[in-house]
């Protein structure tokens, strides 16, 4: 027979988690922001310490994921690779053109072009893709497109939503660019932008976070290897670049598929973004 402090520790239990899940994303992003806010200072502060701070958002996610039960469909949408060749095509080749395109017009503004000697052998990218991986986009797109976006209100269009998105994610970044003004109005600009075209794939890719890791991580490979070659003016005008070609994706997929952000009339905007674990 139930005591009456285990009953009241079991009622007091139910509404917390009640309360969890009804506000699941609130929490996500409250823990997000002040797990990642918080490595930024100890990153700041302490010589030795690691930089933690994309873990921020893989880290609220499993802590939110295993409070509400979500743990599966984080996982399934993390490993989901069954999507169709051409939304890898798309994750990949994407944001390969608005990085050159990046490169090539800030040559033709007054940066100094790369050497071969700086850009190394022709497989160098292939060894820097996975490196660039786990350096930021396994953790931030496991947090933001595994958990988060799924949790977004199905009322809303994909466009609505993913600006949205953009906003939470300059919030999010806003210590990594306060101690760098010179770059903080482009990368804020250019952020909306790429919660765009991410989630354009993202969407038709069935709600892969997998997809979402693998644009994220080939936009950062390009931007590893030549954002290393620039300092001062040219630095700041690859930025500049890098939002507005981005924005000229963003435009693109816009007009082409509207709020929804699909193609395919068969595949709901509602559907895609509250999609059951299907594997």
């Amino acid at each position: 027979m139930k005591t009456m402090a285990s009953s009241s520790a079991e009622t007091t239990m139910s509404l917390t988690t009640l309360f969890v899940k009804r506000h699941a994303l609130v929490l996500f992003f409250v823990l997000a922001c002040g797990i990642s806010w918080g490595f930024f200072v100890l990153s700041a502060t302490l010589p030795n310490f690691p930089f933690l701070f994309p873990f921020g958002a893989l880290l609220a996610a499993l802590i939110v994921a295993s409070l509400t039960g979500g743990m599966r469909d984080l996982l399934s949408r993390c490993l989901r690779w069954r999507v169709g060749l051409r939304w890898y095509a798309a994750a990949l080749l994407v944001p390969a053109a608005i990085g050159l395109a990046t490169v090539y017009f800030n040559v033709l503004l007054g940066a100094p072009a790369p050497t071969a000697a700086q850009l190394g052998p022709w497989y160098g990218l292939f060894l820097m893709f996975p490196l660039a991986l786990i350096d930021a986009p396994l953790q931030e797109e496991a947090g933001w497109r595994g958990f988060a976006m799924p949790r977004f209100p199905a009322g809303r269009s994909p466009l609505a939503n993913s600006l949205i998105l953009g906003l939470l994610l300059a919030v999010w970044h806003a210590p990594l660019v306060v101690f760098e003004p010179a770059f903080a109005a482009p990368y804020l600009i250019g952020a909306f932008a790429s919660a765009v075209v991410t989630n354009w794939v993202y969407y038709n890719a069935r709600g892969s976070a997998l997809l979402a890791m693998v644009y994220h991580t080939a936009g950062n490979t390009l931007g590893i290897t030549f954002r290393q070659m620039l300092s001062g003016p040219d630095l700041v005008r690859y930025f500049w670049l890098l939002a507005a070609f981005t924005w000229v994706a963003a435009v693109v997929v816009i007009l082409a598929t509207g709020p929804t952000l699909q193609r395919r009339r068969a595949t709901q905007p509602a559907t895609a973004q509250a999609d059951a674990v299907s594997g």
